[in-house]
């Protein structure tokens, strides 16, 4: 009766390997009771069909496939599907291929079984993971993926959602509006300190839920100097357990450190401060997104030379953590961050000074 009354899991196998793919699909449905609908795709195009048309619990990717492989997918789901439980499987399990994958959004790196413990084990580790799929919305730790990379992923592809964080004692939202933040909530808090304080947080669940509308747009600034404004006020209390120290209300309202509730972290601020320049880039040093730059050759240099006068003080001496660079003249405020995932360069104008120079 209980077989009888299992919940149909849904999974879509994506390998080159047409035998492999057939054997594992076979065997699975087998192992399930016939309680796992499996979808086979041997490429990311057929792959991308299936998941235009229906829903998975969850997507197993072969890592090494030609054309598209599969970390060059798994990236493109982060971005077309966000929140979809994506497994990577390999041939070969290194553990360079393990970390770029667990990087790149893969919840799990398995290698390919080869005995029938092995399919066992992978088997009941992908039924235990779809059980994970049925609550509505998306989930994940914040150990594996910051905040601010979501958010980053939201804005820069224009997405339209609401970020939702719990912890023990809080549950926030950030909404997300054609890849605008426009307003946040947490307890009794609402715009901009509500999203520093969010931002502050250092552990607890995500996930990306559907879209409505807020009861007020109350943050208007754009989201590359809202990011960087939270990594300055994190960088500025690093020297105290943020989670611990931050203050609760009666209602579980939460004020990060350095903040004034009633007068809104800097909003009069923020209201005469326009971004003049931004660019990203891989922490390789790949560009993946510029705006308004005079001269992007000369900015890249300087985040290169950064990179590597902050790994020369690092061998020097003991001088913990520096990965930052801000440069303030009359008017202007620039901010350039390296670190081994990303870097980032933002440079603001207070509103009346004259446009920036090459």
């Amino acid at each position: 009766m209980e077989a009888e009354t299992a919940k149909v899991k849904h999974f879509l196998f994506v390998d080159d390997d047409a035998v492999f793919l057939e054997a594992a699909a076979s065997l699975f449905r087998e192992m399930s009771g016939n309680h796992w609908e499996i979808a086979t795709a041997l490429n990311h195009a057929q792959a991308l069909g299936y998941l235009a048309k229906g829903r998975f619990d969850v997507v197993v990717l072969d890592v090494g496939m030609p054309g598209v492989d599969g970390i060059q997918m798994l990236r493109l789901l982060g971005k077309a599907h966000p929140g979809l439980q994506v497994v990577m499987l390999s041939g070969i399990a290194t553990e360079e291929r393990r970390r770029i994958c667990l990087e790149a959004g893969a919840l799990l790196f398995l290698e390919k079984p080869s005995s029938a413990d092995g399919y066992a084990s992978i088997f009941a580790t992908l039924d235990t993971l779809a059980e994970t799929a049925a609550d509505s919305g998306f989930h994940g730790v914040m150990r594996q993926v910051g905040l601010q990379e979501i958010l980053q992923l939201e804005c820069l592809s224009k997405k339209t959602s609401i970020l939702e964080v719990i912890t023990s004692k809080i549950r926030a939202r950030i909404f997300i509006s054609d890849g605008c933040i426009i307003h946040a909530e947490a307890g009794t808090l609402h715009g901009e300190v509500a999203l520093y304080s969010i931002l502050a947080l250092r552990g607890g669940q995500f996930r990306l839920c559907p879209y409505s509308e807020p009861p007020e747009r109350t943050i208007t600034g754009q989201w590359e100097f809202l990011l960087m404004e939270a990594a300055r006020i994190c960088d500025e209390n690093a020297h105290e357990n943020l989670e611990s120290n931050v203050g609760f209300s009666q209602t579980d309202g939460i004020i990060a450190p350095g903040m004034d509730a009633t007068a809104g972290m800097g909003g009069q601020r923020r209201k005469n401060v326009q971004i003049e320049e931004i660019v990203l880039c891989s922490g390789n040093g790949e560009l993946l997104f510029d705006s308004n730059c005079p001269s992007i050759e000369n900015r890249m240099q300087l985040m290169q030379v950064l990179r590597e006068q902050v790994e020369e003080l690092t061998g020097l001496a003991p001088v913990g953590s520096f990965d930052r660079l801000e440069i303030t003249v009359p008017g202007f405020r620039t901010v350039c961050q390296v670190n081994p995932e990303r870097r980032f360069l933002v440079t603001s104008r207070s509103l009346g000074q004259p446009e920036l120079a090459s």
